[in-house]
């Protein structure tokens, strides 16, 4: 393969600048040593500008949103080095219609919700990692407990829609954490911090990374390593991860294909018990865990038993993924990608005689293996009657997925863990199979309205086999054909009206279909009507302004329950409609556009307000809950930003949140004081900030904190009340040089 030429690019490219180039515009990720842009002006502009997102399958957002037909946002590479986010979590924390809570702390559980979706382990958002699902299965179980350290990631991308070209899990919007690319700037980086989480017992908290990114001729390689261990919420809570990811990307003069992977190793000691009495007594015993248990406020009585509860994942994944530049105005890309989710959960049971000197431990092991290919096709700038032109996106995605579920029960006084799961104590096993197509095209109706129609097809079929009991399998088949139009109108220079309507789709969780007494029953698809109206503004230098109305409604909503069932598994319920209505915006203003300085202040904000709604439903025990709240749908969401930045290297920041209060389950009940483990969780004011300062071209020093007046609040409600995390300081060094 012979290395891209370009004259006249080197410049750009050394300035790490985002410029058009004649014939089209620079890729985002084709800023690099190793080769100038490739020849592919169509490929180049969709990239960089452009009514819709790129085929290229790491890439899902134009660099420039402003002309882009939808609601989006990126969490830049610059905005990740201001911010110094200390969690997926805090990097997210900026964009309009996300809300996230973190029952653990450092947000290694994952939560995250999209325009009033339900937080908790993100199951209702796709959560995708260049472009590759990181949820457990989107078909089968969409939760997840990963998304991939801060410290790797160069940029963070949410689409709220319209949107076919990416789903399920597509009614709220979906997320993509881009990985260091093989194919920019030579650099290496060492990153350590100390810290301190007060409440926690772990005396230290403690992060460390490296990476490195180099480059021979056309070849371009990365490795890197993130490691961290913490206290979380309660005082026995220790958070433990050790993260390793490697990139090689390969160019030629029209093609290039990046082979890239990684193993995530989790290891908490973390359960999903929590605090159950009084208000009164909850101020108390505050994040003491063990004394608590030992009065009796957590389902097992006994406060050292909660040291030997944990929970244990090793994810293995690998993506090949191939781009192919046909001519000036075609690009093919394809990739196919595989993971290995191997997570169990183990805890003392509450049905233990005496522990700790009777006791059994119980556990819930689940084993997920996930393969897939997907291909899309790009045509650009194709003529189109009456002097219109358009550009054509096609693809095509078929994904298997295995899903073993597990009970596990351990002999009186044996410790369980990881490498000692006990025997089995009830077994399933599960199926998907998916094939997905879409198409849409961007039509340039005038000078400047653009036009998107579309359309997204999905068909699975899913398989359930209870090893116990084999009268209770099953098999069931869904289609659902998803259609699509968007727009996008520059109705002033650097001021575009965009919005649109789509249809989303949400497989329900199917691991609990054997609660009813029937045996297998075949779980419903919840399907999504959706449409918004927004307006982004860049007109001013120094102030940009984005502003979005959206509504949805929804059918055979599920959620679930603030409780588990008696098995030890979280129970999903079933909303016959419900509707969601908001509004989010965002803002931002930096005083280095009007004042000629070496200093910026700056501030920016994020609010999202959702009014949700069950149109039509009822709950567990029959009641009517029309015209509630929808479970676990915040209805306020703020976040303000005030900052100064000087060009000597300082970069200070401090942000008031706002976690807005929610209900956990249909009836709406109100905050109990006399039993805290039902009713609202009321909403919360945090106070976080950093600081940066560039002792030399290589070296930072940085410190990072979160709650930091140490509130005490409740953050959410799931087997009882969950602390908020307390106050918690990182500071630490970042060495970088080529």
């Amino acid at each position: 393969m012979a290395l891209f030429a370009a004259t006249g690019v080197a410049a750009a490219l050394a300035a790490g600048e985002l410029r058009a180039q004649e014939g089209g515009a620079t890729r985002l990720d084709q800023i690099d040593v190793i080769g100038a842009p490739s020849q592919t002006p169509a490929a180049g502009a969709s990239a960089q500008a452009g009514p819709v997102g790129p085929v290229d399958p790491r890439q899902m957002l134009p660099a420039d949103l402003q002309g882009f037909a939808g609601s989006a946002n990126r969490v830049s590479l610059q905005d990740l080095e201001s911010q110094r986010p200390l969690t997926t979590h805090d990097a997210l924390r900026s964009i309009p219609g996300v809300a996230t809570v973190s029952d653990d702390g450092f947000g290694r559980h994952s939560g995250i919700s999209l325009r009033g979706s339900p937080f908790r382990r993100s199951r209702k958002v796709l959560v995708m990692e260049d472009g590759v699902p990181i949820n457990f299965s989107p078909y089968l179980d969409a939760g997840t407990h990963y998304t991939p350290p801060p410290e790797r990631i160069e940029s963070i991308e949410v689409l709220k829609g319209p949107l076919v070209n990416y789903g399920p899990l597509n009614n709220h919007g979906v997320i993509n954490f881009r990985n260091l690319s093989p194919f920019g700037p030579k650099e290496t980086v060492f990153s350590a911090a100390i810290g301190d989480t007060k409440g926690a017992d772990k005396n230290l908290n403690n992060m460390r990374h490296v990476h490195t990114r180099q480059s021979v001729d056309n070849i371009g390689v990365v490795l890197s390593y993130s490691g961290l261990d913490a206290g979380g919420a309660w005082d026995v809570e220790k958070l433990g991860y050790n993260d390793f990811y490697a990139a090689i990307g390969i160019r030629g003069e029209n093609q290039d294909i990046t082979f890239s992977g990684g193993f995530h190793r989790q290891r908490d000691h973390y359960d999903e018990d929590n605090f159950s009495g009084t208000l009164s007594e909850l101020r108390r015993f505050k994040r003491n865990k063990k004394r608590a248990a030992d009065n009796g406020n957590f389902p097992v009585a006994c406060g050292s038993c909660y040291d030997w509860n944990t929970y244990n994942a090793d994810y293995f994944r690998g993506q090949v993924a191939h781009n192919y530049y046909i001519d000036a105005k075609t690009t093919l890309t394809t990739r196919i990608y595989g993971n290995h989710h191997d997570r169990a959960r183990f805890y003392v049971s509450d049905e233990s005689n005496d522990p700790p000197s009777d006791f059994v431990m119980e556990g819930r092991d689940r084993l997920y293996r996930n393969v897939g290919a997907d291909s899309r096709i790009e045509r650009a700038d194709l003529p189109l009657f009456g002097g219109m032109t358009h550009t054509v996106q096609a693809g095509v995605r078929y994904e298997e997925h295995f899903f073993d579920n597990q009970n596990r029960i351990g002999d009186t006084n044996e410790r369980l863990d990881f490498s000692n799961r006990g025997d089995d104590d009830g077994a399933q096993k599960l199926t998907a199979k998916s094939f997905a197509a879409f198409a849409q095209t961007a039509i340039k109706a005038t000078p400047t309205l653009t036009l998107v129609p579309g359309v997204r097809l999905e068909r699975y079929r899913i398989g359930f086999r209870d090893l116990d009991d084999s009268s209770n399998n099953g098999n069931s088949n869904y289609h659902q054909v998803m259609p699509m139009l968007s727009f996008a109108w520059e109705a002033m220079p650097d001021t575009t009206v965009y919005g649109g309507y789509h249809r989303g789709l949400s497989p329900h969780i199917v691991r609990d279909v054997l609660e009813a007494d029937d045996g297998y029953i075949a779980p419903r698809k919840e399907v999504g009507d959706n449409f918004q109206i927004g307006v982004r503004t860049k007109a001013v230098q120094g102030f940009t302004f984005d502003v979005a109305y959206f509504h949805s409604d929804i059918r055979n909503y599920q959620f679930g329950e603030a409780f588990q069932s008696d098995l030890g598994d979280r129970v999903f319920s079933s909303l016959d409609k419900v509707r969601f209505d908001g509004v989010e915006l965002s803002a931002r203003l930096d005083s280095r556009a009007f004042i000629s300085s070496p200093w910026n202040l700056y501030g920016e904000g994020a609010y999202t307000y959702v009014h949700s709604k069950i149109v039509k439903g009822t709950e567990e025990g029959g009641a009517d809950v029309s015209g509630n709240e929808v479970p676990e749908s915040m209805r306020h969401n703020a976040n303000l930003t005030v900052g100064v930045q000087h060009d000597s290297g300082l970069d200070a920041s401090m942000t008031w949140s706002y976690r807005g209060g929610f209900y956990t389950d249909a009836l709406n009940l109100p905050m109990n004081p006399l039993d805290v483990e039902e009713g609202r969780v009321k909403g919360a004011w945090l106070l976080s900030a950093r600081a940066s300062y560039k002792v030399t071209q290589e070296l930072t020093a940085w410190v990072s904190g979160q709650n930091l007046t140490d509130k005490f609040y409740i953050t959410d409600r799931s087997d009882g009340a969950k602390l908020g995390i307390g106050r918690t300081v990182m500071a630490g060094v970042t060495y970088k040089f080529q």
